[in-house]
């Protein structure tokens, strides 16, 4: 005969976030993004032209992105800091690591 017990697992359940980045024919909404390590970055080109959204140190890019279409990225890390493209001129964003609140 075989018993099993049980044994309890507590788990933090994932938390990962979309977040949206509208492509303007100016700017991008919002500017600036607090963002997490395993959440997605949804990029809509709003804009009415193709766009590329590119980080300013190379690392990542969208590709081009056609009028009122979507690229979705999961962020990781090393995507942090700011990203660009060229709407009307040059525009900029920017994606931040979320710093979690000190523990009391």
């Amino acid at each position: 005969m075989l018993i099993l017990g049980s044994v309890p697992f507590t788990a933090d359940p994932v938390r990962a976030e979309e977040h949206v980045v509208m492509i303007l024919q100016s700017a991008y909404f919002p500017g600036r993004l607090e963002v997490e390590p395993g959440d997605t970055v949804r990029f809509v080109n709003a804009s009415g032209r193709v766009h590329t959204v590119s980080s300013s140190e190379g690392i990542w890019t969208t590709g081009p992105i056609p009028i009122d279409a979507e690229v979705t990225l999961d962020f990781e890390a090393a995507m942090a800091g700011r990203f660009h493209g060229w709407a009307q001129g040059l525009i900029e964003g920017r994606l931040d690591i979320l710093r979690s609140p000190p523990n009391p």
